[in-house]
């Protein structure tokens, strides 16, 4: 999908987030951009972790707030990271 064909707007943001799944536990990320839509994250780690459709929670980890827990979804899966949906 080119940028032209995108939903949202994405803006480029390097923030490190706690990324949980029941099945994997935590671990710590970086984001690569954020959207309206989502976010991705960048890991060479995460492509074999959990399948599209799995639901994880993600929170900001290096903000001077404790900032929410949000409920996400995977909708990509690359070799150097992953797609990540807001759940509304």
């Amino acid at each position: 999908m080119n940028a032209n064909q995108r939903k949202y707007i994405r803006t480029r943001l390097t923030s490190s987030v706690k990324l949980t799944h029941p099945d994997t536990g935590t671990i710590e990320v970086k984001t690569q951009d954020i959207s309206d839509g989502g976010i991705y994250l960048v890991s060479s780690s995460l492509e074999d972790i959990l399948p599209i459709g799995s639901k994880v929670q993600v929170q900001l980890i290096d903000t001077p707030f404790e900032a929410p827990v949000l409920d996400m979804l995977i909708v990509r899966l690359e070799k150097n990271g992953i797609g990540l949906k807001f759940i509304e």
